[in-house]
């Protein structure tokens, strides 16, 4: 007759004897590594709405979508927790760096996928020659203060930091045969505009 090993024997009863290893969740709070890469939430205070984190994407979780018709111009920036692989691209590749971050944040299990979503929204600066879209006004505003005195450069810029932007851009874009002016200069133009005038003037 054999005989089970000792050595496998009180293993077993050590382990019927010895506290759990997993985690007591829901009953007690989990706790995550300092580094964990958790939900993804923008910062307002520093989010200016560029779109490069929707740009590196690789499962768009993020998605963008301008409505240049509107009475307000607007940008709709949403990220979907649902379809978020936690990669952490959007953070390495914000402009601002800190305008989305990944939170410790981890059960964002759920029952409704509208739930799931968080949408932000950002108003548009357009040509006020041609209507075509720039970018967000907080784009601009952010760019002044990182150029410091070099916005000086850029009229565009300067009257974004003065509060000059226009909302709606059919109340002051031009015909597009119309010809350049000098007071253009003084404008919000998108590139293409302010290409053309520096040409011709």
């Amino acid at each position: 007759m054999r005989y089970p090993k000792l050595r496998e024997l009180k293993e077993a009863v050590t382990a019927v004897f010895s506290p759990r290893f997993t985690t007591k969740f829901p009953a007690e709070p989990c706790v995550v590594p300092e580094k964990y890469r958790g939900k993804p939430e923008f910062d307002l205070d520093t989010c200016i709405g560029c779109g490069a984190c929707v740009n590196v994407c690789p499962t768009r979780a993020l998605t963008q979508v301008d409505d240049t018709q509107a009475k307000l111009p607007l940008r709709k920036i949403t990220v979907r927790y649902d379809a978020c692989i936690f990669c952490g691209n959007c953070h390495e590749n914000c402009t601002t760096e800190t305008g989305i971050n990944l939170t410790n944040e981890w059960d964002l299990a759920g029952l409704d996928r509208d739930d799931m979503a968080t949408t932000h929204e950002y108003e548009l600066q357009m040509c006020e020659k041609c209507g075509a879209l720039i970018g967000t006004k907080k784009h601009l505003l952010w760019l002044y203060d990182k150029l410091g005195p070099l916005a000086y450069t850029n009229p565009s810029i300067l009257l974004a930091k003065s509060g000059q932007l226009h909302t709606h851009p059919n109340d002051i874009h031009q015909p597009a045969e119309v010809d350049a002016a000098v007071s253009d200069f003084m404008r919000i133009l998108c590139p293409k505009c302010k290409c053309g005038l520096n040409i011709k003037m």
